[in-house]
Parts: C-alpha cells; structure tokens; sequence
C-alpha cells in the first residue's frame, strides 16, 4: 500500500519542477548595446542571462545595430556574459530591482581578443636565430633571420636590424650598412636608426656615405657630442680639416663642456692658418680642463701663437 503514496509524491516533484526551472521568469525588462573598440555596432553578440537566486536564464543575440533585450523576466541580481569571435569575452552584473523598474539601456565595449601567439615555425625561426647569434653563429643566425623575414614580412624593422648586426660582428660594413639602410626604408621616422647607419658607414671607411647618410639627421635629435666628434676626427685623418670644424663646432654645440671637441677644434684651426680662432679653442680648454695632456699642449701652443 505504500506505493501508490510515493508515485504520488515523484508525480508531485514532477508536476513542479517545470514552473521551478523557469522562476526567473517575471515581469520586468532589461536592454543593452555591443559595441567594439571603435564605438561601432557588434552584431550577433552571444548575450547569456543568468539569474543565480532563482536558478535559470536564458541566451540571446545582439541584433544589426549591436542591440539585444528581454522582457518577461524577474527582478534580482543578473549575471550576463558577452561572447562574439574575435572578441574578449565580458561578464557584467545588473542588479533589476522590481519588476516594475525600466533600467537605462547597458552599453558594453569588448576588446579584441589577445593573439594566440606566432604561428609554431615562425616562433622556432626566432628561437633558433637568437640561440645561434648569442653563440656567435652568426651566418646561421641570419640564416633563421632570413628565413622568418619570408614567412613575416611585416617584421622587416626588426628583422633587418637584427641582420645588420650579425654582418656587424663579422666586420663586414658595407653589408651591415645595406640592412640598417633598409631598416631606416620601413621606418624613415627613426632618426636614432638613421645615425647608427650613418656611424657604422663612417666606421667601416665608407667616408662620403656616412656623411651623406649624417645629412638627412636632423642635428637637434642627436643629444651625444661624440657623433660629431667621431666623424671630424675621420674627416682629419682623411686631410679634410675646414669640414673636421664644422663637424667639431656641432660637438661643442651639443655639449658647451666637451673639452676634447675644442682641442680638436683648436689643433684643425692651426691646419688652416686660423690662428685667432685657434687660440680662442686652446684657452677654451684651459678653463675647462686645466689640468692634464691636452691643457699642457694648450698652454704651450699658446705660448708659440704670441
């Protein structure tokens, strides 16, 4: 006889569960927008509702103009998930309190998901070539280089770079020029690029190159006195000393203080017969260094310029 009692109880169970499942369901309303990163409508957005205190919800898209809405649901603390491809998935929580209120409509931005990284070649290409360059293999190293310039055209930048600096530690100038010129090619704006080229040019005896290269750097952008310094002392050794001045006169621009700029200048002024302005580097460098070789040879050519 006590059969018939617990049918009637799981029947009772049975009979209720359909209206529990949708307790969520009630009178109340609520509306939103998608957008992307630039403001614009996202449609086919997955919208999932989900209202935790009366266990259910439901699963909406966002129409053309990127907007989604419900009606008929009941009030409480909702719990709702964003999700479209391509898309950072948000979760954002809106609290209806009556059935009755009318909420202002939830604008939501979703972010561009994070890449899942380089594909697994052009990862191994990478590894490989900066395992080989920091062992000083350096043609395999470019080699690895080369190989993901093919498949990523897009990091030429880096990629020429990191060529020229493999042909760098093998001497070979006129090489390590040619990628840092291409280097400069993708990103002309790069004036810090734009010297390194133009030094390594003036480095490797490439005189008339490196000073073409120096031309189309805007002086102001270079803040180290020793660029300058560098290729007057060049332009010297190569008996070219009115330019070795002008190149001087920009080191000392840079740096007031830079006393080797002024002995140079000084000694390249006594090549040309410009005695005055010799004199005027000479004493320059007593004031600032008076101690020391270059102020001894100062205080000496002086002394003969009487």
């Amino acid at each position: 006889m006590l059969a018939p009692r617990y049918v009637l109880v799981a029947a009772a169970f049975a009979a209720c569960s359909p209206a529990f499942a949708q307790d969520w369901k009630g009178l109340g309303r609520m509306e939103g927008r998608v957008l992307d990163p630039d403001g614009k409508p996202l449609p086919d957005v997955t919208v999932k509702l989900n209202l935790p205190s009366r266990g259910g919800g439901t699963t909406i898209k966002t129409d053309k103009k990127g907007h989604w809405a419900i009606g008929g649901i009941a009030s409480g603390a909702w719990q709702i998930d964003l999700e479209a491809p391509g898309y950072a998935a948000k979760k954002v929580s809106v609290t209806l309190p009556t059935e009755a209120s009318r909420l202002a409509p939830i604008e939501v931005k979703l972010d561009k998901a994070a890449s899942a990284g380089p594909p697994r070649e052009v990862r191994e290409a990478l590894e490989k070539g900066d395992a080989a360059f920091k062992e000083g293999r350096f043609t395999e190293a470019r080699a690895e280089y080369e190989k993901l310039l093919a498949l990523r055209p897009e990091l030429a930048d880096t990629l020429y770079r990191q060529i020229a600096f493999t042909y760098s530690r093998e001497g070979n100038y006129a090489k390590e020029v040619e990628y840092l010129e291409k280097a400069v090619q993708t990103d002309p704006g790069d004036s810090g690029l734009k010297v390194l080229a133009a030094q390594e040019a003036l480095r490797g005896g490439m005189l008339d190159k490196g000073l073409e290269m120096l031309k189309g750097v805007d002086d102001s952008t270079i803040k180290d006195p020793e660029v300058f310094y560098n290729t007057a002392v060049l332009l010297r050794n190569a008996q070219r000393p009115e330019e070795a001045i002008v190149y001087l006169t920009k080191a000392v621009t840079v740096d007031p203080s830079y006393v080797d700029g002024y002995f140079q200048r000084g000694l390249a002024y006594l090549g040309v017969q410009k005695m005055e302005e010799a004199k005027a580097d000479f004493r320059k460098v007593i004031d600032l260094a008076p101690t020391g070789a270059q102020a001894e040879t100062a205080k000496k050519a002086l002394l003969q310029l009487k």
